[in-house]
């Protein structure tokens, strides 16, 4: 168990006045630290599914009716 006075000084001021601020001023500080590090010019990342119907995904995912490695009772087409 973690004593409560364990949190340095210093770090819970900077907490508590994060904690304190209203939420739309944490939301715009946000969208401004997303801007400054990953701005408009690489847009978004997008990913596809490959193969998405012919059950023989290699990835060892039992719960996913794509893997080839476990009888998921969906017939491949």
């Amino acid at each position: 168990m973690v004593a409560l006075n364990s949190v340095p000084p210093k770090a819970f001021d900077s907490l508590s006045v994060v904690y304190h601020q209203p939420l739309f001023s944490l939301l715009e500080q946000s969208r401004q630290v997303h801007r400054t590090y990953w701005g408009q010019k690489e847009g978004v990342q997008l990913c596809r599914l490959l193969s998405i119907k012919t059950g023989g995904c290699s990835e060892d995912c039992g719960y996913c009716a794509q893997s080839a490695r476990y009888d998921t009772g969906v017939k491949a087409e």
